[in-house]
This record gives C-alpha cells, sequence and structure tokens, in this order.
C-alpha cells in the first residue's frame, strides 16, 4: 500500500496540469476570437467608420470657417514700484469677473461685457535676457552662493536672477468685435492703473526724484563756484608774483582736490539724469510700454471642432451597433 501512494499522487498531479493546460489554451482560443471578432467587426465598417470620419472633418471645418473671427490685443508693460504681484493679481481678478459674468462691475468700468462676444485677459512673462545669459548668471550665483553652506542663500540668490530676467509682461486680451474690445482693453489699462495704494507711492517717488534733481543743481552750482574762484585767486596768486607784490595766501582752497571735485559734479550729473528718466517711468503704475492694434488670430487647421464632431459621429456607432448586438443576444435567450 505503501507503494501504491506515490503513485496516485503522480496519477492527480498530472490530471492537475493537464486542466490547467487546457485552461490556459482555451483561454488563448477565446482571446484570439476575440481578436479576430473585433478585426472582423472593422473589417466589415470600415467604408462606415471612414465615411463617418470625413463627414465629421467636413462639418469641423465648415462651423470653424463659418465661426466669428477672433482678435486680439497685445500690451507691453512694465510693473513700478514692485507692482508686478499686483498686476498679476488684479489681472486673474478681471479675468473671474468676466467667467463669472459680473456684469455690474463691468458696468461701473462701461464696459458692456454681455456685447463682448469670447472677451478674454491673459498674462504673461516677457523674457529681457536670452537663455544663454540667464544660464551664465545662474551658474555664477550658484558659484557664489557656494561658498556658504546656507541653501537658503542660494535660493534667495536664484529667484532674484530669475525675477530680473522678467522686467516687462504681456497683456493680451482677445474679443470678436474690434471696436469694442480695443475699447474695453484702454478703459481695464486705466482702471489697472487707478489703485490708490500705487498712486500715493508714485506722488512720494516722484517728490522724491524732484528733490533729488534740485539738490544735485544746487551743488552742482556751489561746485562750480567753488571750482571758478579757485581759478581766480591762482590767477591772482600768479600776478602777484609776477608784479613782485609778495605771495597772496589762499588759505583753505589751496587744499581743494579739483580732480575729485569734477568727479563728483559727473556723479550729481549722471544722479540727475537718472531722476529726471524716474520721473518719466515713474508716471503710470503700471507702465505701457507698447498698446498693440487689434490683430487677428490665425486658425490652426486642427481645432477642437475639427476632431470632436467625427469622434461623436463614430461614437455614436459604436453604440448603435452594441445596442444592436445585445437586441441579437436577447432575442437568442428568448
Amino acid at each position: 500500500m505503501a507503494d501504491n501512494l506515490p503513485k496516485n499522487n503522480t496519477s492527480s498531479d498530472e490530471i492537475d496540469l493537464g486542466q490547467l493546460f487546457e485552461l490556459i489554451k482555451k483561454g488563448l482560443d477565446n482571446i484570439v476570437r476575440g481578436l479576430l471578432r473585433v478585426y472582423l467587426y472593422f473589417k466589415k465598417n470600415f467604408l462606415i467608420l471612414v465615411g463617418l470620419a470625413i463627414i465629421g472633418v467636413t462639418i469641423g471645418y465648415g462651423l470653424n470657417q463659418i465661426s466669428e473671427t477672433t482678435k486680439k490685443t497685445e500690451v507691453i508693460v512694465k510693473p513700478n514700484f514692485e507692482s508686478k504681484d499686483y498686476l498679476y493679481g488684479i489681472v486673474s481678478e478681471l479675468q473671474s469677473k468676466i467667467k463669472g459674468k459680473d456684469y455690474d462691475f463691468y458696468s461701473n468700468l462701461e464696459i458692456e461685457l454681455e456685447q463682448l462676444k469670447g472677451f478674454k485677459i491673459e498674462i504673461e512673462p516677457v523674457q529681457a535676457k536670452s537663455n544663454v545669459d540667464l544660464e551664465k548668471s545662474l551658474k555664477y550665483l550658484e558659484y557664489l552662493g557656494s561658498l556658504k553652506d546656507d541653501n537658503s542663500i542660494k535660493e534667495v540668490i536664484k529667484n532674484e536672477v530669475l525675477e530680473s530676467s522678467y522686467v516687462n509682461h504681456k497683456i493680451s486680451f482677445y474679443y470678436k468685435n474690434e471696436e469694442l474690445g480695443q475699447s474695453a482693453a484702454k478703459k481695464i489699462m486705466t482702471f489697472i492703473n487707478d489703485n490708490d495704494y500705487f498712486k500715493e507711492l508714485k506722488e512720494i517717488y516722484l517728490v522724491n526724484s524732484e528733490s533729488q534733481i534740485k539738490e544735485n543743481e544746487a551743488l552742482i552750482n556751489q561746485i562750480d563756484l567753488l571750482i571758478a574762484n579757485y581759478s581766480k585767486a591762482l590767477g591772482s596768486k600768479a600776478n602777484s608774483k609776477e608784479n613782485g607784490e609778495g605771495m597772496v595766501l589762499l588759505g583753505g582752497e589751496e587744499g581743494l582736490n579739483i580732480p575729485q571735485l569734477l568727479n563728483l559734479k559727473n556723479n550729481l550729473i549722471e544722479n540727475t539724469a537718472t531722476n529726471k528718466l524716474l520721473k518719466r517711468e515713474y508716471k503710470e503704475t503700471i507702465k505701457i510700454l507698447s498698446f498693440g492694434g487689434a490683430q487677428q488670430i490665425k486658425k490652426e487647421f486642427f481645432t477642437a471642432k475639427l476632431t470632436l464632431i467625427p469622434t461623436i459621429l463614430i461614437g455614436l456607432f459604436f453604440i448603435w451597433s452594441l445596442l444592436k448586438f445585445l437586441n441579437k443576444k436577447t432575442k437568442e435567450l428568448l
């Protein structure tokens, strides 16, 4: 009896393996049959599917052509007084009010939002430095940051470089009606600049610049007077020596450092010129560098309409085929 036990176990193992291979074979046969059915389905309905795709593309292209053309206006701006965050925040708020159809808000700006079809506002930075220059600056400043172990210093340095690389920004206004769109863009830019906090800050900057210019001009006049008096004193001293009248004491004037005074004068002149430019730049919180005209957006061939309609038609055909198959199986069961 002990000799028969291993034989029975072996026979049982062979039966189990045979059943397993049989199941695997049946599974593979089912997969192959399923793939063949799918192939035969597409082969049988190939012309129908191609026809639906062509019809859908034609309809989408036609709708795209007859739809109203979208236009846009691009405004290049430069935020003053560290107002970049304010600029991005207010543009985001204005766009959210468009999506929310806040007609009352835009009515206060004398903009009839319901008449502005497809109106949209976007903003993006305009890179001032080339990618090569930016990479060089980052590598150099990262090297400086590596001199210290504090990782926060490296992060601050990197942020400063990235911040300085984006000086100007582009605000894009999208619309259908050119006249209404251009008018709305101008009114919105006026609204963006009409911020009480930054208006007060602007006045302080302008007053400080004007005060600096006046002080520089007064110092320049004093330097010119000192140099003129010094020249006269030297001339009088030279004449006295020639006439034998003895030496004329110049007192502290002999200690004047003329080159240093001239260098100071040049610095004051440069500072005055800089402040005059700042007065011009600081007339607006958001300095408008370029206010573009209306331009038509070029339509791309592969648009959403071009692909959406064929997808819908083919999807409906698949659903119809599935319902047809289910009805057939239902009748067989009954």
